[in-house]
This record gives C-alpha cells, structure tokens and sequence, in this order.
C-alpha cells in the first residue's frame, strides 16, 4: 500500500503510536499508579503471588491481576515506568482490535475501520493508558471477551473456540477488577439476544463452557483471598472488618457499592458520568451525542425488536454499564472509560449516514474548545521552554486538519470526520504526553526528591519517610520505603541501622522538635499532589500557594 496523503490511516495509526509510546515513560502518579507499581515490586520482591501485600500488610481492594503482569513485566525488564506500563498498553490495543474485529462481523470495513481509530484516539483511553491502573487491563478483556461472545453467535457455526476465549477474557477481566469484568459482556450479549427475541440462546447451557474456564481462571486468586483472609477472619482493611475476601471480592466491593453494603460512598451524583464523558469521550463527545439519540431513536421505531444482521451489542454494552456505574455510591472518573469501546462502535455507525457538512460545523466547536485548552496549557499553565518546537508542531496537524476538511471529497463523509478528529486527537495526545504531564511531574516530590538524592550522593537504600509519603517513594527509590508513624520509630530506626535519610513535610519537622530528634537538612523541594489537580495550582500566579514543602533530613546514628 502506498503511504500517500490520499490514504492517511497509516499516518494516523503512527501518529497514535508515538503517543502511546510517549506515555509509556512518564513518571508514574502517586496514588494509584505508583501505589500498584509498589505493589509489584513488593511481590516480585517476597514472591507472594497469590497473598497481596501492600508494604507488608494484607491488601484486599483490587484482585491481582495489574500486579502479576507488571511483576513479571519487572522480572523480564527491570523496575521502569515503561515495564510497570507495558503489559496494560498491550491490553488496551487488544481492545482496539477487538472493537475492530467486532465491528466487522456487522458492518463495512470503512465503519470498523472508523470504530478502531475513534476508540484508540479517545482521551480517556490516551491518558489510561498514561496513567495505568487496573480499568486499563479491564478495559481491553472485556472489549475481547465480548467480540468472541459475538464471533460465537455470529452466523450459523458455533465455533467452541471462541466460547472458550471468551471465558479466557471474561476470567482475565474479572482478575483485573471483580465482576464487572463477566458482568459487561453479558449485558452486550444480554441485550442483543432479547433485542432479537432469541430466547432460547439466553438459557443455553453451552453458556457453563465460559463459566467454567473464567472459573478456572479465577481458581488462583480465590485460593489466596481464602488463605489470607477467610482463613483468619476479622483482619482490618480500610477500616473494615473482613470475615471473608471471597465474600468481600465477589459481592461487597462491586455490587455492595450499589446496595450500600460497601463502606466505599463519596457522594457523586448519579448525573456524575455524563459529565465525566464530555471530556474522556473527546474529541468525540458532540458526534457520540448525535449517535446515542438516533440510536434510541431507530429502536423505539421498531418497538426494539432488531432485524436480522443488526446488533444491539454495543447499544447494551455502553448503556447497561454505563446505568450500573451510575448507580454506584462511589464514582471516579475512569470507572466508566469501560464503555469506550461500545461508544466509538455507537459513533462510528451513526457515520455512516450522518450529512457530513452539518456535523463538521459541530466539530468546529470542539476542535475550537481543544486549541484553546491546548494553547493555555502551551503558554500560560506551563510555559513550553521550546516555542519554535511545539509551534510547529501545533501549526503542522491544524494545517493537516484544515486540508481533510476542505480537500478530502474522495473519501466518504464520515472518514474524514474522523480523519480531522484522530489528527486533533493526536495533536492532544502529543501536547498531553509531550509536555503537560512531563511538566506536572516536575512537582511530585515523590518521584524526584529519590533522583535528587542520587544526584547529591545519597543512598536510596537508607532512606524512610515520616508523615509525608507516596508509593512514588518506592518506585525511583528501587526497593519499599519504610514509612514510619512517629518520631519515636524515626529515632529506633536510626539506632538500628544508622545514619537514614527521612522524607517528611514541615509538620514532621515540628515533631521531630519537639521530640529531641536530632536532624540535618539535606534536601528542601515543594511538592502538589499531581492526580489532584487544582486551579490554585494550574494558575501560575497562585501555584506558590498550592505547594507544599517536603524535606530530605540526614537522621544521624543515635546510641
């Protein structure tokens, strides 16, 4: 195939890909991130695969798949950013071939085509696969456990093979984040089997095939929760007494969290997605807009009942789920980017139809609102230290944008839609990876006040935090830091190992006065809590006041 401006996919996908590669080595965020790379480094550290740990203490609130994959990703590469991020980028790319793959049993390639980019240039998917946490992992299997549900019942051949990978891909979901990994797949399947009327496949007791391999699968992890917690039942985690992980894993931390059983609640309305999709959903959200309402639109016109060859999977996938999170008392953000891939199918095949002329002139707003967001983030959030650099390359994809829209009469109007949209995307994705998040990292002292330490000479294996820490601490430091709970333990670790170099804030140096615990200091650095973005602090003139300063101090040996 000829790389020519007339056939820009190839472009487009390596545009994507240098994003995605650029994300892998970010520093990782404190809280969840970094915590989770701990965690791997622990287990790869004491080899308890099966008994989570979390610096030494039982840990019980996410199952073990994220930290067995980065472990062993660990073990082949070393401690790296891109080895803890690896292995959840290959999960999200298999999601995007699965959407692709999916979308081909039911429509053209030019439409499947369109899903795979629309999934793969999603915001939230660009920074989940940055900011890696467990809903990566879940994203991508129940994206591939759903597509070979539908290879299964596609058509008139029932290929066990697809039955069993689909088990494989529901177990592997539920291993990365509970039951919502079996529980989305059967929404999608649920829903186009009753929107077709096919009873009978609904009861099929082939379903138990799945059932058993997912269980197989899960087998591991509910023979460690048995060993570590209902083996020795009333342990405390997060405050909660737990009589059983098993019970805690398949009922109270998922579907506890719409009943009320879990003590997890934060108060987030059950509106609190729609909004959390308008940016996770770009540069997409006003096209998908257009596409659920018209999807709602053909179903009630024909009673929702479906045609033959039409599909309700993605229409179940996206909204069943979506409804579910909804109900949940504790709501963040990247719970719901689950339902990305059913949102770029629902998009991609409303374009099909959609008059391109009257839905370029809403995307006039969205390319407008991301130059605008793009542009602050250049020049007045963090002031880019390379003007010439990101001008060119910021002036570079908008004049590629404006000559798909104008001159691109070749390709069908929902392509290039969407060949303008991947391009901004990309523009974002660089913008985002390139330099935004490189500049806020500059800030977590959890991350550099380690390299600066090495820097000055000091040694990472004596440091131990007080009052102030991050699992950050552990990751650049290269081994668990211990995080001590008063002057009293700073001072006995002191005494047992000599000289330790302590990261704290100002109210642990209050303490340590007035505890008479003798220190030097080493290092001074203003930290923010990055994953917590305020606009005190993305204000240049009022970030001073949102920072807060940690210290390094040289504890010196006591007798």
């Amino acid at each position: 195939m000829t790389l020519s401006f007339r056939r820009p996919w190839v472009w487009l996908g390596l545009g994507l890909g240098i994003v995605y590669l650029r994300g892998l080595f970010i520093d990782v965020m404190d809280v969840d991130a970094s915590q989770y790379a701990s965690m791997a480094m622990e287990m790869l550290r004491t080899g308890h695969w099966l008994e989570l740990q979390h610096h030494g203490a039982a840990y019980l609130d996410k199952p073990p798949l994220l930290f067995w994959t980065a472990a062993l990703s660990f073990a082949a590469f070393g401690v790296h950013n891109w080895s803890y991020k690896l292995p959840s980028l290959f999960a999200a790319l298999a999601g995007v071939l699965a959407v692709y793959r999916f979308s081909r049993l039911y429509y053209a390639r030019e439409t499947a085509r369109n899903a795979a980019f629309i999934f793969a240039s999603a915001v939230g998917l660009i920074l989940i696969a940055n900011d890696v946490r467990t809903d990566t992992l879940l994203l991508g299997m129940t994206a591939c456990a759903t597509w070979q549900l539908a290879e299964y019942l596609h058509g008139d051949r029932r290929r066990l093979r697809h039955l069993v990978l689909a088990g494989v891909f529901a177990g592997l979901a539920m291993l990365a984040k509970g039951p919502i990994g079996a529980v989305a797949p059967a929404f999608a399947m649920g829903t186009d089997l009753v929107l077709h009327r096919r009873w009978r496949r609904l009861f099929d007791a082939r379903w138990l095939i799945a059932a058993l391999v997912a269980a197989v699968l899960l087998l591991p992890m509910c023979w460690g929760l048995y060993q570590q917690f209902d083996r020795h039942p009333g342990q405390v985690f997060n405050g909660q007494t737990i009589d059983s992980g098993l019970y805690f894993y398949f009922w109270q931390q998922s579907f506890g969290r719409i009943t009320g059983a879990s003590s997890w609640k934060n108060g987030a309305s059950g509106f609190y997605f729609f909004h959390v999709y308008l940016w996770a959903f770009l540069p997409w959200s006003l096209l998908f807009i257009g596409a659920l309402w018209r999807r709602f639109a053909d179903l009630m016109r024909t009673r929702f009942r479906l045609a033959d060859g039409d599909e309700a999977w993605s229409i179940g996938g996206f909204v069943l789920t979506f409804a579910a999170l909804s109900l949940s008392h504790y709501k963040l953000p990247h719970y719901v980017f689950i339902t990305l891939p059913w949102a770029a199918i629902l998009t991609a095949r409303w374009l099909e139809h959609v008059p391109a002329r009257g839905w370029w002139r809403g995307q006039y707003l969205v390319f407008g609102l991301l130059t605008v967001v793009l542009v602050l983030l250049l020049t007045v959030v963090f002031p880019t230290r390379n003007p010439v650099l990101w001008g060119t390359v910021v002036a570079f994809l908008a004049a590629l944008v404006a000559i798909w829209w104008q001159t691109s009469s070749s390709l069908h109007s929902g392509s290039t839609i969407v060949v303008a949209g991947v391009l901004a995307a990309v523009a974002t994705g660089i913008i985002l990876d390139g330099h935004f998040y490189p500049e806020l990292l500059r800030y977590q002292g959890t991350s550099v006040v380690p390299r600066m330490a090495v820097a000055a000479g000091i040694p990472l294996d004596a440091l131990a935090s007080y009052h102030q820490s991050g699992d950050a601490l552990d990751v650049y430091a290269g081994h668990i830091v211990p995080a001590l709970d008063s002057p009293a333990a700073v001072d006995s670790l002191s005494r047992a190992r000599g000289p330790i170099w302590l990261y704290t804030d100002s109210t642990g140096r209050v303490r340590l006065d007035s505890a008479g615990v003798a220190y030097a200091q080493a290092l001074l650095f203003h930290h923010f809590p990055v994953s917590r973005l305020t606009g005190r602090f993305l204000n240049r003139a009022t970030r001073s006041t949102a920072l807060v300063p940690v210290y390094l101090l040289r504890i010196p040996a006591t007798r």
